[in-house]
């Protein structure tokens, strides 16, 4: 296995719509981001594509992108010449065939993706969202959604600041990274995964094969918003960060997003919850009409 490069990020994004898989386990934003940051290796073939990250021993082998049961069971026979024996989000037919193949298969929870219908997200009709309606109609401030631009990036990496130090715990550490921004308001801004993942996709939008929107109010960025389309054609929400002063801004947010990039996807997939309740309840206040569900295999 080696390091990913272009040539074979391409190659993932052919196999994705052959591989019948709703997830974004192999997304670009997931291997060229996040993985990134845990010594991503992959293995890509005309068949299937071997996905791996971590540190040191400790890694996490994703279940295999292939073409067909055969090809899936060829992928895990060559994680298993490379002395791995666990995999990590396999989709029920694919948990299937590894517990066929000795492995003791769970459900992983915490990491099943949300699968919305865009029509539900877009026309929110009904009572269940009745909320959502709300408060998209009582929204009040005048905004401006447009497309990201380069120039808003010192702009929205204050929006940024401005999440972290409220939504992280209120901020534990200084903001030191090469590059960053520090605002004499915020001083201690906690610097996760995720913003570090959001600073390296809206530095290169191309290259995740991502899209973003900003919400203008008062001429300074409020909320923020990337996407994609995955060749699959089902849509994917990885970030959405807004100023929470402005009551209802999320629901108009994602509404707009979803109207703008989303309406003719099979399924708006805005991914896993993490076992973290607050997330949970969210994600399940626009009522998935299904799951990418994910299990982790330890060959027994």
């Amino acid at each position: 296995m080696h390091k990913p490069d272009n040539r074979d990020l391409n190659k993932i994004y052919e196999l994705i719509p052959k591989a019948d898989v709703l997830d974004t386990g192999f997304s670009r934003v997931t291997v060229k981001g996040w993985f990134s940051l845990y010594d991503a290796l992959v293995e890509v073939t005309d068949e299937y594509a071997l996905l791996s990250a971590g540190k040191g021993d400790k890694r996490i082998n994703i279940s295999p992108l292939a073409v067909s049961d055969a090809a899936y069971m060829k992928a895990v026979a060559e994680y298993e010449r490379l002395g791995l024996d666990s995999i990590s989000g396999a989709d029920k037919r694919r948990a299937d065939i590894l517990e066929s193949l000795g492995y003791e298969v769970t459900a992983d929870e915490n990491m099943f993706e949300y699968l919305y219908s865009p029509e539900d997200l877009i026309e929110l009709k009904g009572p269940k969202y009745h909320a959502k309606r709300n408060f998209i109609n009582r929204f009040s401030e005048k905004y401006v959604f447009r497309p990201y631009r380069e120039s808003d990036y010192e702009a929205l990496m204050e929006l940024v600041c401005m999440w972290s130090y409220r939504h992280i715990d209120n901020g534990v550490r200084f903001c030191e990274q090469e590059g960053w921004i520090k605002y004499k308001s915020l001083d201690k801004v906690e610097v996760d995964d995720e913003i570090i993942v959001l600073d390296r996709v809206v530095r290169d939008l191309r290259a995740f094969n991502c899209f973003a929107d900003v919400m203008e109010i008062d001429g300074k960025i409020a909320a923020f918003a990337a996407g994609e389309i995955l060749p699959n054609n089902v849509g994917a929400l990885y970030f959405e960060k807004a100023n929470i002063d402005y009551r209802g801004i999320y629901p108009v947010l994602d509404n707009l997003f979803c109207r703008e990039h989303f309406a003719s996807v099979r399924y708006i997939n805005k991914q896993e919850d993490m076992g973290l309740e607050g997330l949970r309840k969210s994600k399940q206040s626009y009522h998935p009409v299904r799951m990418a569900e994910r299990y982790t295999a330890v060959k027994r």
